[in-house]
């Protein structure tokens, strides 16, 4: 089956592609990923292809097999609290020095707006995606392109995290986006130690509740096996 892309540049479109596709779970955890397999699904030349998985790879979103092949990896609990535990220093660098300057990016704005409206339609992806946009804009904003580097190895596999384990049922996307807006106010106060509190606030609960679907998912399994 070949999947038409949207006109940019084609390594580009190739990558949001499939991104797409692994966080919707379109191509499922443990699919192996090969240049001749990618190039044939979405009719592209094998370096583009290979371009498009290392991108993904250098996101998180794939990791390396023993012969070089990409995989989808499945995140387990290990993974969930090590990956939080790397954007805690990250983030919080970034919101101390935003409430330092009392400055909240336009783009955070336009991601807590989007996340309301999701909140108010109770649309999960949505919420996830504009939820992640957020992080990510406030460490953009501190305008250190070194520590944004370091913030996109952790995001992109923070977003499949959060597809993989996160059970919809019974979540609460108003409470959530609430602590999102509590960040950006402590940030526009010009109160770093606030911001930095209202944003472990945040991380800790969605940390929590992952690793809760997590177990939770686990348990399930382990009675259908039984």
């Amino acid at each position: 089956m070949s999947v038409e892309l949207e006109s940019t540049s084609l390594t580009d479109s190739l990558t949001t592609a499939l991104r797409k596709q692994i966080i919707a779970s379109e191509i499922p955890p443990g699919e192996k990923l090969s240049e001749i397999w990618v190039a044939n699904r979405f009719t592209v030349a094998r370096p583009t292809a290979k371009a498009a998985l290392d991108r993904l790879t250098n996101e998180g979103l794939l990791r390396r097999g023993p012969r070089r092949t990409a995989v989808v990896p499945q995140l387990s609990a290990d993974d969930v609290a090590d990956l939080y535990f790397a954007r805690e220093p990250i983030e919080s660098r970034a919101v101390m020095t935003l409430a330092n300057r009392s400055e909240v990016p336009g783009d955070a704005d336009r991601s807590l707006v989007l996340m309301r409206m999701a909140a108010e339609r109770d649309q999960h992806a949505e919420h996830t995606e504009s939820d992640i946009a957020l992080h990510r804009a406030l460490v953009a904003a501190t305008g250190s392109a070194r520590l944004r580097r370091m913030h996109e190895t952790v995001m992109g596999e923070t977003q499949l995290c959060i597809a993989q384990v996160r059970a919809h049922a019974g979540l609460d996307l108003g409470a959530l986006t609430d602590r999102h807006a509590a960040i950006l106010e402590a940030i526009r106060s010009g109160d770093p130690d606030q911001a930095v509190a209202a944003l472990l606030t945040d991380l800790n609960s969605c940390r929590d509740t992952l690793l809760a679907d997590l177990k939770a998912a686990q348990n399930q399994d382990n009675k259908i096996r039984a």
